[in-house]
């Protein structure tokens, strides 16, 4: 029984640790975080003159 809780705890802190880190919208998340890089990407890329 003991090792079924912990079994149980350790999938429930999984998901609360995928949620906020993986799929969270903030900016600490990975998912804003890597919007943010995208987004500096593109404002870099279009900053550029090319073949002007």
């Amino acid at each position: 029984m003991k090792n079924l809780i912990i079994i149980i705890g350790t999938i429930l802190l999984g998901v609360i640790i995928v949620n906020t880190m993986v799929l969270g919208e903030s900016d600490t998340s990975l998912q804003g975080a890597a919007q943010n890089v995208v987004e500096q990407g593109v404002n870099s890329i279009n900053s550029m003159e090319i073949g002007g």
